[in-house]
């Protein structure tokens, strides 16, 4: 047989396949592929197939090779990231962006009249481009003047060849409307190319988030207004988001702001932050020392406006009263939660399942406030409530495996989530879960499937 036509299995039973997936995930920080073996072999199996190697001795000695490792590790990285994006996605993240981070920091960036953006794991470019055109096209009259720089960064140069290129295929395109497209972008058969104008101020970087220091540009003590890593911490460890969090954090400006996925790590990972709720999404700001007692909107025409959020201040969180609100309701709960007031949040959370124990949904919230607090006995005890009061409830079942997988849980975890996959499985793909950050039934069902296969081997 060709050592081009090794199997995934047999790549299994090599002795020194474990140390080239340790190897990889020390690299890159994806412990995504602890528990995908058979996934990872397939990748690794094509990098080795290129080279005629017959084992995984020899490959993993090209890739510490310090002439040639290097630029093997990039086709690596190649192989086995997941560079899914497109333009807009998530759009709640975008009217959030535009109604709300945004005026705020041109609000607060007044005198310097600058604004720095980050897009950590920015894949092929389409979100930085997507920022671009949203400043130039909802904003532009709030800008003149200023000096805007947004940097893409990834771990697939690939990717970054794209993104700088500017140059996508129609499948990246699939969430912009008609009219962006034909005013932004100029059509070749297949492809589109985003036109020059907003190309302006973006630059791309590699920047290996596990490995590289932060900020990604060496040498720059300026701090960012803006982070934004979505879909990105998903792949990691709970150590490195940890870290990579706290870094973000020593990275922005106080008063600055941090943009996740709407299925990142729990909010326990971002307690040095104020969670900030807009429609559909939570979002994060650094603390700053004075902040305007409301964040100022600027709405564009045509678009409906968001709810005021309050500004969280540092001395005084935000808080509901208690005197104008004698009867605590489950908004007054989630507005505590989102702008870090938890002890607030707690109060409501308990005289709301006091006076309706019955109802599944304020189980559900106070389980999530409690699994902020850190007590995960009393947050695991509300989720399996909602569950049993409601069990076609999607996020219970969700958030209950995760909390159980982060204790090392794995078989009750493995069930949980597969109950997701199951009610999720009856639900129309593109509809949009309430109290779930804008996520949609597909979207939730990819993570909680991966999830499930994940844990096939551990349980």
């Amino acid at each position: 047989m060709s050592p081009m036509s090794h199997l995934p299995d047999e790549l299994l039973a090599d002795p020194m396949y474990s140390r080239l997936k340790e190897y990889l995930i020390e690299s890159t920080g994806l412990t995504y592929y602890a528990d995908k073996d058979a996934v990872l072999a397939g990748r690794v199996r094509r990098r080795l197939s290129n080279f005629g190697f017959r084992d995984c001795s020899s490959y993993l000695e090209l890739l510490r090779d310090p002439h040639r490792g290097a630029s093997e590790m990039d086709a690596l990285v190649e192989e086995v990231t997941i560079g899914e994006s497109y333009f807009f996605r998530h759009s709640a993240h975008f009217d959030a962006l535009r109604d709300l981070v945004l005026p705020d920091l041109i609000a607060r960036n007044s005198r310097t009249q600058s604004l720095r953006i980050w897009c950590a794991g920015c894949a092929d470019g389409a979100e930085p481009y997507s920022l671009s055109i949203l400043l130039r096209r909802e904003l532009a009259h709030l800008l003149f003047g200023w000096e805007v720089a947004i940097l893409g960064t990834d771990i697939n140069r690939q990717s970054l060849a794209i993104a700088r290129e500017g140059r996508f295929e129609a499948w990246s395109l699939r969430a912009t409307p008609e009219n962006l497209k034909q005013a932004c972008f100029s059509k070749h058969e297949k492809h589109w190319t985003i036109t020059p104008e907003y190309k302006v101020g973006i630059s791309f970087q590699f920047h290996n988030l596990a490995e590289h220091s932060f900020p990604p540009q060496v040498g720059d003590p300026s701090s960012f207004d803006l982070i934004i890593c979505r879909n990105v911490m998903i792949y990691f460890g709970a150590e490195l988001m940890h870290r990579i969090v706290r870094q973000f954090h020593a990275c922005l400006a106080p008063g600055a702001w941090l943009v996740v996925g709407p299925s990142e790590p729990n909010m326990t990972f971002f307690t040095s932050f104020h969670a900030v709720n807009a429609l559909g999404v939570t979002l994060y700001q650094r603390p700053a020392k004075s902040a305007p007692d409301v964040i100022p909107r600027w709405t564009s025409p045509g678009y409906p406006s968001l709810v005021p959020v309050l500004a969280p201040s540092v001395e005084s969180p935000t808080a509901i009263s208690m005197e104008s609100r004698p009867v605590p309701t489950l908004e007054d709960l989630r507005k505590c939660a989102n702008q870090g007031d938890l002890e607030n949040a707690a109060r409501y959370g308990k005289e709301l399942i006091e006076s309706d124990k019955l109802n599944a949904l304020v189980h559900f919230h106070y389980a999530l406030v409690m699994e902020q607090m850190g007590n995960a006995t009393e947050s695991e005890r509300s989720f399996r409530r909602a569950i049993y009061l409601d069990r076609q409830s999607v996020l219970p079942h969700y958030h209950l495996g995760r909390l159980l997988q982060s204790r090392g849980d794995w078989r009750q975890a493995a069930r949980c989530f597969d109950n997701a996959v199951n009610l999720l499985d009856v639900l129309p793909n593109d509809s949009v879960l309430t109290d779930a950050d804008g996520i949609t039934v597909a979207e939730l069902r990819k993570l909680a499937h991966a999830q499930v296969e994940s844990f096939k081997e551990r349980v």
